[in-house]
């Protein structure tokens, strides 16, 4: 008589225990499933930059996202090994790409601002002989920072992958390497002297 009770017991047991089981088995999936990585989603494309402010600004971004990156790099460079967790394999590979994405981004602003040169000396020009040959305030300033960001266009940059940029993005950085044909900050300021001292012959007035 006293079999039956303990294999009644016994057969309680088990039902609590799988009942556990399949209660703690399925919460772990739910969370598991709630708490999932989740990709974030792909940055769009940026609309074409209209103004010097707007790429200002966006380079700005940039180099605070590269210094950003940089200070989460450990020091010395971390070597991957065939033993590196596929976790820690993932974020310096995750690092990299990232670190590429702004480079690309800037070079491009770079491009941008570089091939707005040829207007600039127009402007600067123009302005000149409108303020009796001085040197317009601004503009000089901006056209050196401008011819500074050329330089990296004395031949097509080796980190801009050609198959991956738009016809616009092509365009803007062949017109680059055109504008900066081996421009440097001192040829600048002489082209700029040049063009107040052909305006006071213009405009018969003393030398500066």
């Amino acid at each position: 008589m006293s079999e039956r009770p303990e294999r009644a017991g016994l057969v309680v047991r088990l039902l609590v225990a799988l009942t556990v089981v399949g209660l703690v088995f399925g919460g772990g999936v739910l969370v598991g499933w709630a708490t999932r990585e989740r990709r974030p989603p792909a940055r769009s494309q940026s609309k074409e930059p209209v103004t010097a402010e707007e790429v200002k600004r966006e380079i700005a971004a940039c180099r605070k996202e590269l210094r950003q990156l940089a200070k989460e790099q450990l020091a010395p460079p971390v070597v991957m090994t065939q033993d590196a967790a596929p976790e820690e394999v993932a974020k310096v590979e995750a690092l990299r790409r990232e670190v590429q994405e702004c480079r690309v981004r800037e070079t491009l602003q770079n491009a941008y601002v570089c091939e707005t040169i040829s207007g600039h000396i127009n402007l600067y020009d123009v302005l000149a002989h409108g303020m009796s040959c001085a040197d317009p305030p601004g503009i000089g300033e901006h056209l050196l920072n401008s011819v500074e960001k050329c330089a990296e266009f004395h031949e097509f940059p080796a980190h801009l992958d050609e198959d991956e940029l738009t016809q616009s993005e092509k365009s803007r950085v062949g017109m680059s390497q055109l504008t900066y044909n081996g421009r440097t900050r001192k040829s600048m300021i002489g082209w700029m002297e040049a063009i107040r001292r052909d305006c006071r012959r213009i405009w018969a007035l003393p030398s500066e």
